[in-house]
């Protein structure tokens, strides 16, 4: 049975009942009103706030628009089942989209009343869907971004994208696909904090975050008795100003929950037992609020009768700030293989023309991947399991002036060594330097005033090793020249050539840094710890320059933001982002990040500011395997001007 949700109407005008039509009474719990009415169809929504017209859908009835007598204004002839609703602008219009599927064709139908009209405008029949649909519902994100659940009789809900088109045609862009348990039948999205529920028949209460980004995580809300709270087991769903409404069977009854720790958790709060107001069956379930009090409905299939509850409820107090976010302009081609594939980006400057420059990207199954700056690939180099990567420039190997990028080979457990031509930018393997390190992880480099190389390379044990990298004929040598160790597992680093500095991540507690040069001392200096502004795992680590100061990124992978630090004490805090969908171009946002890269290098046209390249653990819009995420800085700096 369907979900459906509006704002700002009262038990008065929902249905336009005369006043022999009502009845009311008072519960233990809540005060109650109740009143009832038959139903055209098996669900209706108001239009206006003065009860003048209704929108009634039905499988039999098709979708109708009625008047407050109930007689038809307009119609349009499809078997629909399943309702929900949100207000969007189209074409300069703010209109009330509706969804329901003709479970006849197994399509989706979208279709909008503007405000103030009696005309049903057709909006979308999608293409017919390769799964059965037991149930749908609406969400609009905190950019106004529609999203829409297809809940499958084949234990999945499909989320998708509803966005217009070039020519403000409403289009379906399939997002990703969560996890279902047998017999789901309801869902309902709360849009404040972003979650969304789905109901097992009988059985159990699930939540999932609604952000296209994050981890496919499902956080049970409750279970049905003796084990939890809901006696016989969730039927229909609805939430109001921040509550969860859950509607069982056995009484029937009508549960309340809150949502605890950032919607991280739920707290059962109360139950309505409904036996007393002549409700005999109800499965579906909608809530309205309005002036403190919530109005729910409850559809009557059997008797085709709908069933109104209204409670004084409080407003509650929701979660806010919101990571602002970016767009990614560009993004690479996926990786060959799915699962965990990508991992470190890094940037190789063109010495004279900025548009030939080029994302290299390791692939931890394969090797070295190496893109234009729109993302196609160009070469790739299968030399093993590869994770982080990075880049210096001015090496002279056998006479020929060359730039390196080094990798840490999880294969070999070694540092693999690649020459880049200035001229023809193709890599090639020049060296293999073996290291002690059981389970080589992190690397990074560093040149130093002399223009000596260096690469620091990491265990996961906490051991680094630091290597001088020195052109020995056609290959490359290198000499260990110090060790240091952190007390857990570390990844990404960053050196700051300039300042001859080091910044170290050491994932489950924070940022380090020391000094650079060989000779340095190995003590280490706190940065940022695991608190509010990153969130473990600390993963990539990268550096923004410009002549006047230099900014510390780091991939805050716990909370899939990216945090900004000063580099110079007291390491101050300057902000943190998201990278969220370009609906524009088709490309996702980026979530789960590792690697990540940054470049103050005028690269040209929206990159003449430098760019941030991150690599995307959980590729959508739609599910494909891992990419790089290419993002200007210049909205990174309009989002932090004081940068």
């Amino acid at each position: 049975m369907p979900i459906f949700q509006t704002r700002a109407l009262s038990i008065a005008v929902l249905l336009g009942f005369s006043a022999s039509a009502l009845f009311s009474c008072t519960a233990t719990a809540n005060e109650a009103v109740v009143s009832q009415q038959n139903a055209i169809g098996e669900h209706l929504l108001p239009l206006d706030a003065a009860s003048t017209n209704w929108l009634s859908v039905g499988e039999r009835s098709g979708i109708q628009i009625l008047d407050a007598d109930l007689d038809t204004l307009d119609a349009w002839d499809r078997n629909a089942e399943y309702l929900d609703s949100r207000t969007i602008t189209l074409n300069a219009v703010q209109k009330r989209l509706f969804s329901s599927v003709d479970t006849r064709s197994n399509q989706v139908l979208l279709y909008s009343v503007d405000l103030g009209s009696t005309d049903i405008n057709q909006e979308l029949v999608s293409s017919t869907l390769p799964y059965p649909i037991e149930g749908l519902c609406l969400h609009k994100d905190q950019h106004g971004v529609l999203h829409l659940f297809l809940i499958s009789e084949l234990f999945q809900a499909h989320q998708y994208l509803i966005t217009p088109d070039a020519n403000e045609q409403l289009q379906l862009r399939p997002l990703r696909t969560l996890p279902l348990g047998p017999e789901t039948e309801f869902c309902a999205t709360d849009d404040q904090t972003e979650t969304v529920f789905f109901s097992e028949a009988e059985k159990t209460l699930w939540a999932f975050s609604t952000h296209p980004e994050a981890e496919v995580l499902r956080t049970l809300v409750d279970i049905a008795a003796p084990f939890g709270t809901l006696d016989s087991g969730p039927l229909g769903l609805s939430t109001s100003q921040g509550t969860l409404n859950v509607l069982s069977s056995n009484g029937p009854q009508l549960h309340r929950y809150t949502p605890e720790n950032d919607a991280e958790s739920f707290s059962h709060t109360s139950s309505l037992p409904l036996n007393n107001y002549a409700i005999e069956s109800s499965e579906s379930l909608s809530s309205i609020v309005n002036d403190g009090k919530v109005t729910h409905s409850l559809f009557d299939e059997e008797h085709s009768r709908v069933t109104l509850i209204e409670q004084n409820v409080s407003a509650m107090s929701m979660p806010s700030g919101a990571l602002a976010e970016v767009k990614p302009l560009a993004e690479t081609e996926p990786m060959p293989q799915f699962g965990d594939a990508a991992d470190d980006p890094a940037l190789w400057v063109h010495p004279t023309e900025a548009h030939l420059s080029l994302v290299v990207g390791t692939n931890k199954r394969q090797g070295l991947f190496i893109y234009d700056l729109e993302g196609k690939l160009v070469q790739q180099l299968d030399v093993g399991r590869l994770n982080n990567v990075d880049i210096r420039y001015g090496l002279n190997i056998a006479g020929n002036t060359v730039d390196i990028a080094v990798a840490s080979n999880r294969d070999l457990n070694a540092l693999s060594v690649f020459s880049i031509n200035r001229q023809s930018r193709a890599f090639e393997l020049v060296a293999t330097i073996a290291t002690p390190l059981q389970d080589i992880y992190g690397l990074c480099m560093y040149q130093d005033g002399a223009g000596k190389m260096f690469t620091f390379a990491n265990d996961a044990d906490g051991r680094f090793l630091q290597y001088a990298l020195t052109a020995n004929g056609n290959t490359v040598s290198g000499e260990l020249t110090r060790q240091f160790q952190v007390a857990s597992q570390p990844e990404g680093c960053v050196a700051d050539d300039q300042l001859g500095q080091l910044f170290i991540g050491e994932e489950d507690v924070g940022i380090w840094t020391l000094g650079a040069n060989a000779q340095d001392s190995t003590s280490l200096n706190s940065v940022a710890m695991i608190g509010d502004e990153l969130h473990d795992d600390v993963e990539g680590l990268a550096l923004y320059k410009t002549a006047g100061r230099s900014i510390l990124i780091a991939s805050s992978q716990g909370n899939d933001s990216y945090a900004l630090f000063a580099t110079t004490p007291p390491y101050r805090a300057l902000g943190a982002f998201r990278i969220g969908l370009n609906i524009a171009l088709g490309i996702d946002g980026a979530s789960e990040t590792d690697g990540l890269e940054a470049s103050s290098a005028n690269l040209g046209g929206p990159y003449s500011d430098g760019i941030l390249i991150v690599q995307d653990g959980r590729n959508v819009l739609p599910t494909q395997e891992q990419n790089f995420k290419l993002v200007p800085w210049r909205d990174i700096q309009a989002l932090f001007p004081d940068l």
